[in-house]
């Protein structure tokens, strides 16, 4: 594409995009409840000529079939806001109690949203095919968007996908990203120790699930250093512990809460066992009952080499070489764009978005202060671009098969 046209295109849109960007944000909405936003997804969308069709509920999926044929490339954007209370003093701040844009989804919808623009101005020039994608429900709900995305098809006949992220932990102007495991697997647990309550003057006659929760919070302190070795990583953390209402009584019951993060199924598959393990053991030694409640969230992200490669050549092109980085990855957090690379080979990678002499003044991703940066529309519509360009051209590789 005619990179002067280009250029002259993204000025033109980017008063436009920080405008729709500024009402999503002022209207955000939870997952699978998206109504609004895919509304005006849609219109924008059929605006430009695009037949858009609905996917997983709330999301939208929409094609353009470039003037020569090529590869499909996928590209993501999520639509999910957070069920959090929005602090700052912005004029586009939420409207809606208890609910705001607090990691960005805002922003990475806008991008998109340029990119179908721009997409549509040079459809002559395009080879291949792009599938855009808008997913609900990023952020955890009922498993995550992605997932029933894929299993409705958003991915079939796709030879790569891409997604990205804003990520105030980075400095501005700066690109991460790295081949294999890029985001962690998630456990979650809510674990429920039943004893036997009564007066704490006789304790003798109770099952205090109080000490038998404190066992086994120690003893849960020992799983990944006792299970992994050196060259495995993984990390427990317990949240939350509530028992009892009066100084004077032993409770019936105790709760737990917490989760377990790990890069590898196999090493998250032996932390799952030796969860249930310690469980057990704790429960018999104490004389109650534990009900573990570990449950499996979003697998492993692992990105495509080929796909991270050719991610790390556009930003190097477009950044410069000393601003692509695999620095801070992999990270602990997760994403259910895991779902898309099971199923397809594909690259997710990080926009840096904090302050560049410290980064970490800049209010992180899910922070009440947090707002999405606007100068980061234009370096994520020119990586799309930039890989919807040398993607759908790229030769010698044969679609891949689905994924199990």
């Amino acid at each position: 594409m005619h990179a002067d046209l280009l250029d002259r295109d993204i000025r033109a849109l980017l008063p436009q995009l920080c405008e729709i960007r500024h009402d999503i944000h002022r209207h955000p909405e939870l997952g699978f409840a998206e109504h609004r936003t895919q509304g005006l997804v849609r219109r924008w969308l059929e605006g430009l000529g695009y037949q858009p069709r609905d996917c997983a509920k709330t999301g939208l999926v929409a094609d353009i079939e470039g003037s020569e044929p090529g590869r499909c490339v996928a590209l993501r954007a999520d639509l999910d806001a957070l069920p959090m209370q929005e602090h700052t003093p912005l004029d586009w701040r939420s409207v809606h109690e208890g609910v705001a844009h607090k990691c960005g989804h805002d922003g990475h919808t806008t991008i998109l949203l340029g990119v179908a623009a721009l997409l549509a101005r040079h459809r002559a020039e395009l080879r291949g095919r792009v599938r855009l994608i808008f997913q609900p429900a990023e952020e955890g709900v009922d498993g995550g968007g992605a997932k029933v995305m894929v299993d409705e098809g958003a991915l079939e006949g796709v030879d790569e996908v891409y997604g990205l992220h804003n990520w105030p932990g980075f400095s501005r102007g700066r690109l991460h990203v790295c081949a294999g495991p890029v985001m962690a697997q998630v456990f979650e647990f809510e674990t429920e120790i039943r004893g036997r309550g009564g007066h704490a003057s006789q304790p003798q006659v109770c099952r205090d699930p109080i000490v038998a929760g404190a066992a086994l919070v120690m003893a849960l302190q020992t799983l990944v250093s006792r299970t992994l070795g050196s060259h495995e990583a993984a990390i427990l953390s317990v949240g939350t512990f509530h028992a009892g209402e009066a100084n004077n009584v032993i409770p019936g019951a105790a709760r737990l809460s917490g989760t377990i993060r790990c890069f590898d199924a196999e090493v998250a598959a032996r932390l799952e066992r030796r969860f249930v393990e310690v469980c057990e053991g704790v429960a018999r030694t104490h004389g109650v009952e534990i009900d573990p409640g570990l449950e499996s969230g979003y697998p492993v992200l692992n990105n495509d080499a080929a796909c991270a490669d050719a991610v790390a050549a556009v930003a190097t092109e477009l950044l410069g070489a000393k601003a692509v980085s695999r620095e801070g990855l992999p990270m602990t957090a997760s994403e259910d764009f895991a779902y898309f690379t099971r199923h397809t080979p594909g690259a997710y990678f990080f926009l840096g978005a904090g302050e560049p002499e410290n980064p970490t003044q800049t209010p992180g991703c899910h922070h009440p202060d947090f707002d999405f940066d606007d100068r980061l529309i234009e370096t994520g519509m020119r990586m799309f671009m930039g890989l919807v360009g040398t993607r759908t051209l790229a030769a010698g590789t044969k679609r891949r098969p689905r994924r199990a």
